[in-house]
């Protein structure tokens, strides 16, 4: 089961990238936060969404930082106080090669996942992109992103002023 860390960190980064291109078709055409949802859809980034394209990018950069690809690495036996490599020897040295195959370090939030994370988070992107083939469940489904957003937004940054305003619109 992934860390709420790791799921935290995908839900803030797909709710972000949503949010700003909403709220630049907003600004951008002088329109309703609900018209602005209608016009992302047009968007390539829409598009992008709709194929799963930010779940892929982060797939796509925990393949690379597979644990097994380290086992010929230099750094595994170098002596260092890099906290960070510090942290990937100790566990290339307390795991046997099959479980380095099958564990990944996330960077950005410095966690460790199984390819059974792997697995859920495919699962996520897939329920994502079901969810974005229907226009009613599109709209809503990018509303409650942006909703989403606008809650983190007030939590971490009370005084930011927040462009679509749509925790207001209920």
């Amino acid at each position: 089961m992934q860390s709420d860390k790791i799921k935290d960190y995908l839900n803030e980064y797909i709710s972000q990238e949503v949010y700003v291109q909403v709220a630049v078709a907003k600004g951008k055409n002088k329109i309703t936060t609900n018209a602005a949802i209608n016009k992302y859809f047009e968007s390539n980034h829409f598009k992008g969404l709709v194929e799963g394209k930010p779940y892929n990018t982060f797939l796509c950069d925990l393949e690379d930082k597979c644990l097994g690809k380290l086992l010929s690495s230099p750094m595994i036996n170098r002596k260092t106080d890099d906290e960070i490599i510090v942290e990937l020897q100790k566990k290339i040295n307390e795991l046997e090669t099959e479980e380095l195959n099958d564990t990944y370090w996330e960077v950005e939030t410095g966690e460790f996942l199984r390819g059974q994370d792997v697995k859920e988070i495919k699962e996520e992107r897939d329920t994502l992109i079901k969810f974005l083939t229907s226009k009613d469940e599109a709209s809503e489904t990018i509303a409650t992103l942006c909703k989403n957003y606008e809650k983190l937004c007030k939590e971490k940054y009370p005084e930011a002023p927040l462009p679509l305003e749509i925790l207001d619109n209920k």
